[in-house]
């Protein structure tokens, strides 16, 4: 989706994506009456967290790699 990022960047918009979601989940949970399930609330913003950091990096189609062409011209005659 971002297109093909160097191996650092790929790296802090993991990062990101995942700290960003956990805290949101935990957020979330926390705001619910039984404050016991700031963990769930985590443990599902880490799940959610993943799969669009997965979702971000990911390239839905490859560039087409160049593969030389080799005609066979059938049998030689001399």
């Amino acid at each position: 989706m971002l297109g093909p990022l160097p191996k650092l960047y790929q790296i802090v918009v993991s990062v990101v994506a995942l700290l960003l979601f956990v805290a949101g989940g935990a957020w979330a949970a926390f705001m619910l009456p039984y404050p016991f399930l700031v963990s769930a609330g985590a443990s599902v913003g880490l799940a959610l967290g993943a799969l669009m950091a997965y979702l971000l990096l990911h390239e839905s189609h490859h560039a087409p790699r160049q593969v030389p062409l080799h005609r066979d011209r059938g049998p030689r005659l001399r």
